[in-house]
């Protein structure tokens, strides 16, 4: 019965949140805490800390910390799959659908026009990560990690490095060059 309750419970969560992970807090804090008493406010927050600082979706994290605390594994299989499958089944009335919106003039004129803006916004915040990377507090400009920066890219284009081992070998380096060192 608590594999049930979980499910529906996540499930609810999931169909009634809009807005993003974070915007779900109060109310798996109502359900979790409040309503069934699984969990004290303390462990709460540790499980939303936690969520935050590991890799993935911050619903399906909190989800699956809330289940497994609860009912163990098949707990928190059940409070993960309630609290995503409400979004797998929009997506999907919705993929149904864009097929239709998609192919027609309007939607075409505005994703045209939408896409100078998507390059303007990517700009921006390459130039953010470029102004924050390779120049110090000071004002000086960071000749290592604009030199790390320049072999990263120039190995990404010969061997096609995908952006996981991309962002791992920059990793080691800036752990080689801290050994050495050498601060970015």
């Amino acid at each position: 019965m608590i594999y049930l309750t979980l499910f529906l419970t996540f499930f609810k969560i999931g169909l009634f949140t809009l807005g993003g992970g974070y915007a779900m807090i109060p109310l798996i804090q109502a359900e979790v805490i409040d309503h069934h008493g699984w969990m004290t406010i303390e462990q709460f927050a540790e499980f939303v800390g936690i969520a935050e600082s590991t890799p993935g979706p911050f619903a399906v994290n909190i989800s699956t910390f809330c289940g497994i605390t609860t009912a163990g594994f098949l707990g928190s299989l059940c409070a993960t799959v309630g609290v995503v499958l409400p979004s797998v089944i929009i997506i999907l009335l919705i993929a149904g659908a864009a097929t239709r919106v998609l192919g027609h003039w309007t939607t075409k004129s505005a994703l045209q026009g939408a896409k100078p803006a998507v390059v303007g916004l990517l700009g921006v915040a390459a130039f953010s990560l470029i102004s924050h990377s390779f120049f110090k507090d000071a004002g000086e400009m960071n000749l290592v990690a604009i030199a790390l920066s320049i072999a990263l890219f120039t190995l990404t284009r010969v061997f096609k490095l995908g952006a996981i081992t991309l962002i791992l070998c920059g990793a080691v380096a800036g752990l080689a060059l801290q050994l050495c060192g050498i601060s970015l």
